[in-house]
């Protein structure tokens, strides 16, 4: 058999940079993280652990790969 091409596999799971919407502070979180997120200012909790991926409650600006 030949060999064309080798997939190579990527993560599915990324870095987001989220917005917590009542103090408006920026904070990076994890999309598959295994426990709740919660705001260094204002103690709002960001994302909420699921068992795959994260529920995120904050806006997310942009995501790291």
């Amino acid at each position: 058999m030949k060999k064309d091409h080798v997939l190579v596999p990527e993560p599915s799971s990324k870095f987001n940079k989220v917005k917590c919407h009542e103090c408006e502070e920026e904070q990076i979180v994890y999309s598959h993280s295994s426990t709740q997120v919660i705001c260094n200012s204002c103690g709002n909790i960001l994302s909420k652990a699921t068992g795959s991926k994260a529920k995120i409650n904050g806006k997310i600006l942009e995501s790291a790969e």
